[in-house]
């Protein structure tokens, strides 16, 4: 039986805990959620005053292992620190720090609690303090029904709109509670399912949420042909999307069934899902959803072995790479072929006095000759191990041309495997190898064709253009460059995950913190939710065109090569379509290659397959609350100056407007 999916039962009473904990492991589940106080038990709670006996159980009646990792505390429910009463607000609070107290001695993984409405600031403020105070706090679960019954039954159930209300209200419930704990990453929330299934778009939002667990009442399970419980198909596509996106699943409610019938559906619904694991992106992410890493920065920094072991394991870009070598040498060879055929025919005309047929035959015949062994100069800019010289050897053979080709690389460890291949692997091929920045070289005979690889996640945010545009002179003025353009995208999203990961990503502090909040993360990004879709913001074409004067000439470098400059500004809006919390923009990349030829990790056009690039996490330092018909409107520059390149960005909402980020590159750039 697989255990990918983890199943807890929750007890509404417990009279003996130790034989409710031990009938659930023995039914399979994991795990148990059980009040720390009988529910029905009110005490009189004076502070100073001493009282005889205990609230509740003692704590022996299990082992400590059993309270650490099988028990789910559940926080008694009718206490309601924000009640509108001074006594009742002050009683229960004394309440509440009772409880909490108690789960800290206990040392139970989390503590489950319920909102019961927006209006939560005492509520924050108390866990705020308990966080504070504890040196190995529990996670706190924020229990919420998915559907609002209240607001359904004060307004009027066929409205669409009011229908919407009561979808929209819960989650207002722990969005507003989340915020004032400042999307704190120990607090998560668990989902009471209901009978109705909530709209897709709300559905999305909350699989952006944290949602820790899910709870399915046995209400709403059916019994089948066979007496067996099930759910409907809704509800089974939405078990497994949370299921999928590491929620848990915990069975409440009186049982209508055998308890183990329940976890046992449940696992052969996990078992049936629809199964993504051909998918080789879903395959290679497994482990680093979420996981926030900081960009390379292979200019600056020579890469490791490892890494470059993982990108050469991508084999949808290497063929796409090889596609568009095989275009551009079949190019190339009609280019030389037309001319050499145009270039022959002038001649015939003007000799064809002193020429016999016969000649004028053996003449075509030797420009056909002359074709075939003029060989073709493909550079391959930042070879590394040379995934891209094997890729050009293919395209040349599959074309049957004559290449020679120029592996560059700068970093030392890369060129020793170079040259081994040379020796070993190549050398009935016409290769060499040239250690060097490509920046910095002057050679010959200058290339036909130019292949490199030196895009991230955001298109331009490892240097390929400053890199290319350095190398311009290695090209012929009507050579090819692979890739010829490529295009940065961003979306609006909300994370509270991904925020909160990024604000602690490196150190615990404040400055440290700001700064981890104006730096581009790389991370696969699952808990997210987009608040509308991928826009473009910048764009670069290779071989780039020079900047012009104010006569319109184009201006040049020492060097004679086109005076580029690569300082980009770009602003885009959307119209938010519903209430939500931005907490910053997922960044993509697309790429032309060559002769139609694409590559992209953009997500209406991913490249199916592809591995190499994960999306970036671009925060903003304060988290936006936009509603459903504003606009969000961002501004991006990419900035450059002689030693380093870097991005600003800023937000506006409304009336409101953030700071300005990552201004003069003050907490992340890329050194030339």
């Amino acid at each position: 039986m697989s255990q990918e999916i983890s199943c807890g039962l929750e007890y509404i009473t417990t009279p003996d805990l130790q034989a409710c904990l031990t009938e659930a492991l023995h039914s399979n589940y994991s795990f148990i959620v059980a009040n720390v106080v009988h529910p029905r038990f009110r005490r009189s709670y004076i502070p100073g005053a001493s009282k005889i006996g205990g609230f509740t159980r003692s704590d022996m009646v299990l082992s400590p292992q059993d309270w650490t990792s099988r028990i789910v505390a559940k926080i008694s429910p009718y206490i309601c620190v924000d009640s509108e009463s001074p006594v009742v607000r002050q009683r229960h609070e004394d309440c509440l720090n009772e409880e909490l107290s108690y789960c800290r001695g206990l040392g139970v993984p989390a503590i489950m609690l319920s909102l019961q409405s927006r209006n939560t600031n005492n509520l924050s403020r108390i866990l705020q303090t308990y966080y504070e105070t504890s040196h190995h706090p529990s996670l706190i679960w924020a229990s919420v029904p998915m559907y609002c019954t209240r607001n359904a039954r004060r307004n009027n159930q066929d409205d669409d709109d009011e229908c919407e209300e009561a979808w929209d209200e819960t989650w207002h419930w722990w969005s507003k509670f989340h915020e004032r704990l400042d999307w704190d990453k120990r607090v998560g929330v668990v989902l009471e399912l209901s009978a109705d299934i909530p709209p897709q778009e709300i559905l999305k939002r909350w699989l952006g949420e944290p949602v820790k667990a899910i709870v399915i009442p046995t209400s709403i399970f059916h019994n089948n042909k066979k007496g067996y419980p099930v759910l409907s198909r809704a509800h089974q596509q939405l078990v497994v999307n949370m299921v999928e996106h590491e929620a848990q699943v915990i069975v409440s409610g009186a049982r209508r069934s055998n308890i183990e019938y329940y976890l046992q559906y449940l696992f052969r619904l996990w078992q049936r899902r629809p199964y993504k694991a051909d998918d080789p992106m879903l395959s290679y992410a497994r482990g680093w959803e979420d996981y926030l890493q900081t960009p390379l920065q292979p200019l600056a920094d020579n890469l490791d072995t490892h890494t470059y072991n993982v990108f050469e394991k991508d084999p949808i870009k290497y063929d796409q790479y090889q596609r568009a070598i095989t275009q551009a040498l079949i190019d190339i060879k009609h280019k030389r072929l037309n001319k050499d055929n145009k270039e022959m025919m002038n001649e015939l005309c003007d000799d064809v006095k002193e020429f016999s047929v016969s000649n004028e035959k053996n003449e075509m015949g030797h420009g056909d000759c002359l074709q075939e062994t003029q060989s073709i100069t493909v550079m391959v800019l930042g070879a590394g191990r040379g995934p891209l010289v094997r890729a050009t050897f293919n395209a040349a053979d599959i074309t049957k041309s004559k290449v020679k080709v120029i592996a560059v690389e700068k970093n030392p460890c890369a060129v020793v495997v170079l040259a081994a291949q040379v020796r070993e692997v190549w050398r009935d091929r016409d290769v060499v190898v040239i250690p060097g920045d490509m920046r910095h070289l002057n050679l010959s005979p200058k290339a036909d064709i130019i292949v490199s690889e030196l895009l991230g996640s955001w298109g331009d945010n490892e240097l390929s253009p400053e890199c290319l545009d350095g190398a311009a002179g290695l090209l012929k003025p009507d050579g090819i460059s692979i890739p010829k353009e490529y295009n940065s995208y961003v979306a609006p999203i909300s994370s509270p995950r991904l925020w909160a990961a990024a604000k602690v990503a490196s150190s615990s502090t404040t400055n440290q913190k700001e700064k981890n909040l104006e730096t581009l993360w790389v991370v696969y990004m699952q808990n997210k939710h987009d608040i509308a879709g991928t826009k473009p913001v910048f764009n670069f074409k290779h071989p780039a065109k020079g900047t012009k004067d104010h006569e319109g000439d184009e201006l040049t470098d020492y060097r004679g090569l086109p005076l580029t400059d690569n300082r980009r500004s770009a602003t885009v809006s959307w119209v938010v379509e519903q209430d939500n919390v931005m907490h910053g923009f997922g960044g993509y990349f697309d790429c032309s290659l060559y002769g139609g030829e694409m590559i992209s990790i953009v997500p209406s056009t991913h490249s199916p397959g592809m591995i190499s690039w994960f999306p970036v996490f671009i925060p903003i330092k304060t988290p936006l609350r936009v509603h459903k018909g504003e606009t969000i409107t961002a501004t991006f520059w990419r900035c450059v100056n002689s030693r380093r390149i870097w991005y600003e960005w800023i937000v506006e909402v409304g009336n409101y407007t953030t700071p300005l980020h990552n201004a003069n590159g003050r907490s992340s750039e890329m050194l030339l």
